[in-house]
């Protein structure tokens, strides 16, 4: 997918509407740094989206995400394309999942950073033509996850061969970089990356794109930060087969971090060959907690949302209003809806788990800090085609 240079704000706001996203790879991250070493920010550290994964076209799962810092910075990155590890959860059975995803990492422009197929095995460009490659064209080996802090990831991956990762490092832009790129220097600092996940058999199913941050300790107003998320699926009308996207949020326990998240479709329309017919006609977004309890629904973006009577309303269960966006900083977020009455969207404020709520929710109140929220995309009136679920930080200066 190639991005725009309207996809990135003005003077260093936020990107609008981005790469297609992502929910809690499984549960909260076991290497939980100590609340001493974070100050008062918060900030998205994984982000993932399961999704069906088919052999027509536009039927693979694209996430895309949105990186912040210093400009000429970097930031480390395990990205992954995974299916058979998701076996039992929500019902899914083997032959559900894909059963052997491939992954591929584009730059802003659709031009290739890297590629793998299964994870134990690194590979190099030599498959893809010069004209093809990204400038920021890399080696890497998901196979070189080292130490303690990795052992999550890596044991992860185990027993799954036919997996595919990649452990990155990825540069942002410079300011010369960003005028040569983009045509505008107050890019700098940013950059954008999109995660293609397809079968590498022809097959069909069920798959999760990830993307996970590894420079998740010490100071957050300094470091790199995932600011933008989204991701591209197809939604069908079968089991299983809405596009869910999870995240999860790192601060000060009991903090909360505002967010907008949306499912649109129709302002896709050209959008690599998208027609009318490909996409959802009317997507409609619901955000669920830990446990899968509901916090907030939306159906269409100007229309304030409700719980169904069937819910379990969550204990962060709480009220927005995505049409009272305010202030000319969010301006290109509410100017990106109009005109897409059927989009849902919500902008919310999420907290930040206390240790008493993590003890309670996940078990264990060293996930204090954390927050895990997963949202859903479905089609209103069981109807399919191509939606996109992004998640947006708006505390993001």
């Amino acid at each position: 997918m190639a991005w725009a240079s309207s996809d990135i704000p003005n003077g260093g706001a936020a990107p609008s509407e981005a790469v297609p996203d992502s929910a809690p790879t499984e549960a909260a991250p076991s290497d939980i740094p100590s609340s001493d070493n974070l100050d008062t920010a918060s900030r998205l550290v994984n982000i993932s989206t399961r999704g069906y994964v088919g052999s027509g076209a536009n039927q693979q799962l694209v996430g895309g995400f949105v990186l912040k810092g210093t400009p000429g910075g970097t930031k480390t990155i395990l990205i992954k394309g995974v299916a058979q590890y998701m076996e039992g959860a929500d019902g899914l059975t083997s032959s559900d999942l894909l059963d052997n995803p491939k992954l591929q990492l584009q730059d802003a422009f659709g031009k290739i950073v890297a590629i793998n197929d299964d994870w134990k095995t690194a590979q190099d460009l030599s498959s893809v033509a010069s004209s093809d490659q990204s400038t920021f064209a890399t080696s890497y080996s998901a196979t070189t996850l080292q130490g303690s802090a990795y052992d999550s990831y890596r044991n992860e991956l185990n027993n799954h061969d036919g997996a595919a990762a990649m452990l990155i490092t990825v540069p942002l832009l410079t300011s010369d970089e960003a005028a040569s790129l983009f045509g505008n220097a107050a890019y700098a600092g940013y950059n954008l990356f999109t995660a293609v996940v397809s079968s590498s058999s022809g097959s069909a199913g069920i798959a999760q794109v990830a993307i996970e941050d590894l420079d998740r300790t010490g100071d957050y107003s300094s470091t790199a930060k995932l600011v933008n998320i989204s991701t591209r699926g197809y939604v069908g009308s079968g089991a299983n087969q809405e596009l869910v996207g999870g995240f999860v949020l790192l601060g000060q326990a009991g903090m909360s971090k505002k967010l907008l998240a949306k499912g649109s479709a129709q302002y896709m329309l050209g959008a690599d060959g998208l027609t009318s017919s490909d996409l959802l006609s009317d997507p409609q977004l619901k955000l669920q907690d830990i446990v899968g309890n509901a916090v907030a629904r939306n159906d269409n973006w100007g229309t304030s949302g409700s719980l169904e009577s069937g819910d379990t309303a969550s204990v962060f269960s709480t009220s927005y209003d995505v049409s009272g966006l305010p202030g000319s900083s969010y301006d290109l977020y509410r100017n990106e809806l109009d005109g897409h009455s059927n989009a849902s969207a919500m902008l919310i404020n999420l907290p930040m788990m206390t240790s008493d709520q993590a003890q309670s929710l996940a078990g264990n109140s060293a996930y204090a800090g954390y927050a895990l929220y997963t949202a859903i995309v479905s089609g209103d009136g069981s109807t399919t085609g191509v939606a996109q679920i992004t998640v947006e930080d708006l505390d993001r200066e």
